[in-house]
């Protein structure tokens, strides 16, 4: 590992900085095995992407221009979060120096109105990554086992991205990436080839989270996408039901359905055990927010200040009995910004895409461009996105796209 941090030091320090980027979207997807080391606090990925910031700000920053309203907004959430340091000082930690240093990273990124590598060529990147992630996944299968105790426990696959949501997530969003984000489009054989193995390997991750959004969304896509031909969208939707229909039955009938994994993951009828307990981690945490002081209402307790106050609060009335994360991004806002941090945390990402419609000149963004951004969205009630750096990548990622050129 220490190896490949050295290679990726060197790549950011000595090729042209385009490589740096699709490097940084690499890795996103392959996170894992850089998390844990015997030599630093910190995971050795961040080394990497350290040394792309500085290489940032020493040969690019100086004579870039940038999207100033965008700036701006970001430099009062950099704000908020050093207030936080004033009344919650247990915020001041490696992970919050680490949170500034990469969100200043990406949002000069955003915000720049050069761009440094193609949609074409950070998607690849973000592809590569992935199948290098599924095969890291197989590979430690076969190779260190996960021993089960519990016959009960469904084995669940995740890759080198360390969670099966997180890995679904990844699968999915590349999905429409690749699909055309403008109605009508053609989709070629290598785009379906590519996007059925894509849900294939997604699909054993036996995520509840995955299954759902992912009906959803290509429900979605293909209403948008036929929105012109309202007869053929008609005719085509029958087909697929019909087909959909005549699988189900077929697995019914052989007994299969009761043997899937994901049917079990759904045969709960209690809300807890449907969500992974998370409906009951939002409302403990929605609650304590309620009765805490004004300054928490307002601004937060800071990114990652769940960890040393709220959960504070937990352990010692009880609540749960080990640290736990908010699970939900939208709720995780609320805790980390306040009231008054989220709104401007909201406006702020209003402002990346709107930078990045001006600076390619977008006269009309579709609906069915968007999807990423509503795949993403759905999974924020199931992730806590907002102290990860790679979160912001795939912000920058899902901007790029809303906004990409048809030939892209």
């Amino acid at each position: 590992m220490l190896a490949v941090v050295a290679i990726g030091v060197a790549v950011a320090g000595l090729l042209p900085f385009s490589r740096s980027i699709q490097l940084i979207i690499f890795l996103i997807p392959c996170l894992a095995p850089f998390s844990t080391n015997p030599y630093l606090p910190v995971s050795l990925a961040t080394l990497i992407y350290l040394a792309v910031l500085g290489r940032y700000l020493l040969t690019e920053g100086g004579r870039s221009q940038y999207y100033l309203p965008g700036i701006i907004a970001a430099l009062v959430l950099i704000g908020f979060e050093l207030l936080h340091i004033i009344y919650n000082p247990v915020v001041f930690s490696s992970k919050t120096i680490r949170w500034l240093l990469l969100f200043l990273l990406v949002i000069m990124l955003i915000f720049d109105k050069r761009k440094y590598a193609s949609f074409a060529q950070l998607r690849f990147a973000f592809l590569l990554g992935f199948v290098f992630s599924t095969l890291f996944g197989l590979l430690n299968q076969v190779f260190h086992p996960e021993v089960v105790y519990n016959t009960n426990v469904i084995q669940r696959f995740s890759g080198a991205a360390g969670d099966p949501n997180n890995f679904g997530l990844f699968c999915l969003l590349l999905v429409f990436f690749y699909l055309p984000s403008h109605p009508r489009e053609r989709i070629s054989i290598s785009q379906l080839a590519l996007c059925t193995a894509l849900l294939g390997v997604g699909a054993i991750t036996v995520s509840r989270s995955f299954f759902l959004v992912t009906s959803f969304t290509l429900l979605l896509y293909f209403v948008l996408y036929f929105r012109t031909a309202i007869g053929e969208m008609v005719y085509r939707s029958v087909v697929f039901f019909a087909v959909l229909v005549a699988v189900s039955f077929v697995l019914y009938w052989h007994g299969a359905a009761t043997e899937l994994a994901i049917f079990e993951r759904f045969s709960s009828d209690n809300a807890a055990d449907l969500t992974g307990a998370r409906s009951t981690i939002f409302v403990e945490y929605l609650t304590l927010f309620t009765q805490l002081d004004l300054s928490f209402l307002l601004f937060g307790a800071g990114i990652n200040g769940y960890l040393g106050y709220y959960n504070h609060f937990f352990l010692n009335n009880n609540v749960f009995t080990e640290v736990v994360g908010p699970h939900n991004t939208y709720i995780e806002l609320l805790v980390s910004f306040g009231l008054l941090g989220s709104f401007v945390f909201l406006y702020f990402f209003y402002l990346c895409f709107k930078a990045e419609k001006i600076r390619t000149s977008t006269q009309q963004i579709y609906a069915i461009s968007l999807l990423p951004l509503i795949v993403f969205s759905l999974y924020c009630l199931s992730l806590q996105n907002l102290g990860k750096y790679t979160s912001y990548l795939l912000l920058l990622m899902i901007i790029l796209n809303t906004c990409r050129a048809k030939h892209e």
